[in-house]
């Protein structure tokens, strides 16, 4: 028994409805790595001035330690999850998607218009190839 392939038409809608999921996923690393770019630089920025009037008293020396820690707990949240490098692979994994995708509905080189079935196979096998590393980043 074989397993039947996807029409053109079930693939695009599938690798489309891919694209909206990795598009979410994008605009949520997105906001993340933006909130941590603008508190780290309020705390980079804060600690002058907080210097500035420890002379005046000393427990304010204790709130620019804790302001340097807080931006080392950040940048190293940034780095464990490579919110930047996420952001980077998940939008290559949508270029790539859409490529395939226009490609597949225009019938260009590689996809022929003759055959639907083969034109299904290269497609998953060509996304299969331009995601396969890329993906596994993601996830983690």
């Amino acid at each position: 028994m074989t397993t039947q392939l996807p029409t053109e038409k079930q693939i695009i809608e599938q690798a489309q409805n891919t694209v909206k999921r990795l598009r979410v996923k994008l605009k949520y690393y997105q906001i993340l790595s933006a909130v941590s770019n603008i508190t780290r630089i309020v705390l980079s920025a804060s600690i002058p001035l907080l210097v500035s009037m420890s002379s005046h008293n000393i427990k304010l020396l204790a709130i620019v330690s804790l302001t340097g820690v807080a931006m080392s707990i950040i940048q190293g949240i940034d780095s464990f999850f490579n919110l930047s490098g996420k952001v980077s692979d998940l939008k290559q994994s949508i270029l790539s998607t859409n490529k395939e995708i226009l490609l597949l509905t225009s019938h260009n080189d590689p996809y022929s218009a003759d055959d639907d079935e083969k034109n299904v196979q290269r497609f998953m096998g060509n996304l299969a190839d331009a995601l396969d590393g890329m993906m596994d980043d993601i996830e983690n």
